[in-house]
């Protein structure tokens, strides 16, 4: 047998072992402090592990690694200096429903994915002939899952940007709604869930504040600390003529007409610049597609005239 037939025979059966040491059922029962929860979860922040607002489900394999993910987790969030309660904005922010842990782990199988595809290539390019170095090959795979985890990253960074786009685009429009309805005489949290009641990720926040309203909480603080979590100016501004227009009993229908307004505006005025932008990046197919075959329609006929009488 040859060597690369050595190493993946080797390989799964390691895998297989894994595989049946995760199944024992020894590995697979429930840890004490779990199984207690359910009793003494009151003294912590949640009651029992079915109040939880998104219970993940997982395997005998997920697990078994899954303490080893938190590990690997808790050694990466360090490695990158970014707090918990950070990671937990941003998470919040992208509407995803995972804790700072969970999305650790996420980065590491991430990365652990990359450096197996890596190590995965090598071995092809070694079985079909070529040589390479092993201390190329683990930087090449070190490299890879560098940027595996850090694609991880940029994901949520981009799901985050996509979404505050969203609550931008969407602000108008839900600022319009709930001027209508404190005009027609509704309270402020009246008219908010008569708006939230809609679709969209603005509607999702405001939402969730009223939510934490509801349970005792001044609905001023809970919009402040959604839009704290955020970081989206248009939605502060709004909370912050709210705050005002409910300590000082100054009237909130014409602050909101003119914030809705001046969000219009701004948008107006990026849609501009943004044109503006893209004539420059139109230029390029013109000039680089369009005129080359222009010019050739144009010259060819006088360059074969030439010829024709040159003979």
């Amino acid at each position: 047998m040859n060597p690369l037939g050595a190493i993946v025979m080797i390989a799964i059966g390691m895998a297989g072992v894994v595989c049946a040491i995760s199944a024992l059922p020894s590995l697979r029962r429930p840890r004490l402090a779990s199984r207690l929860d359910a009793y003494l979860g009151s003294l912590g922040p949640r009651r029992s592990p079915l109040l939880a607002p998104n219970v993940a489900v997982r395997g005998a394999i997920g697990t078994a690694f899954r303490p080893l993910l938190d590990r690997l987790g808790r050694r990466l969030q360090r490695l990158l200096g970014e707090t918990g309660q950070d990671l937990e904005g941003r998470l919040v922010a992208a509407d995803l429903e995972m804790s700072a842990a969970d999305f650790r782990a996420r980065q590491v199988t991430w990365g652990l994915t990359t450096f197996g595809v890596a190590i995965a290539g090598a071995l092809l390019l070694v079985a079909v002939g070529r040589s390479l170095s092993a201390p190329a090959v683990v930087i090449a795979a070190v490299m890879f899952a560098a940027g595996g985890v850090m694609a991880c990253d940029h994901r949520l960074t981009r799901a985050v940007d996509r979404r505050r786009r969203r609550i931008v685009a969407e602000f108008p429009t839900f600022v319009d709604l709930v001027c209508l309805a404190v005009t027609a005489g509704e309270s402020l949290r009246g008219s908010l869930e008569l708006v939230a009641a809609g679709s969209g990720a603005l509607a999702t926040e405001v939402r969730a504040a009223l939510q934490e309203a509801r349970a005792g909480r001044p609905i001023a603080e809970a919009l402040e600390a959604r839009v704290h979590r955020l970081a989206v100016a248009p939605l502060e501004r709004f909370v912050e003529a709210v705050v005002i227009a409910q300590e000082r009993g100054m009237p909130l229908a014409d602050s909101l007409r003119a914030m809705a307004f001046d969000v219009r505006e701004t948008e107006k005025r990026s849609v501009i610049e943004a044109g503006g932008r893209k004539q420059i990046s139109m230029l390029m197919p013109v000039v680089g597609l369009i005129l080359p075959v222009a010019i050739v329609f144009a010259f060819y006929p006088g360059l074969v005239a030439i010829r024709t009488l040159a003979r």
